[in-house]
């Protein structure tokens, strides 16, 4: 996490401001963890990007959310793994700021 880093996130094609959360975490031996994700409901297929952006390199992840009939006999699964997704995500966060206090 360079100093003049930062993110930029993308709604299929489309810059996206609202709805992204961002922390970072110095480490021991001055490092940076940094961190970003966002919340957003969609009802038709959606492609997202972030880029992490600095001068000593950019990196940019990409997924496609294919949204199903809700009548579809996956749902149930979907639900139990956005759960599941949803938990690691809390989980990540209070292992995040355990680390924080003891640093």
């Amino acid at each position: 996490g360079p100093d003049d880093s930062y993110f930029v996130w993308k709604k299929n094609g489309q810059k996206m401001k609202a709805c992204i959360t961002e922390q970072s975490y110095t480490l021991f031996d001055g490092r940076v963890h940094v961190l970003s994700w966002m919340q957003d409901s969609v009802s038709e297929n959606t492609e997202y990007k972030c880029s992490f952006i600095s001068k000593a390199g950019n990196t940019t992840s990409e997924v496609h959310i294919t949204v199903e009939n809700k009548d579809s006999a996956g749902q149930d699964g979907w639900t139990k793994e956005f759960d599941t997704w949803r938990s690691a995500i809390s989980e990540h966060d209070k292992m995040m700021q355990n680390w924080r206090k003891t640093w």
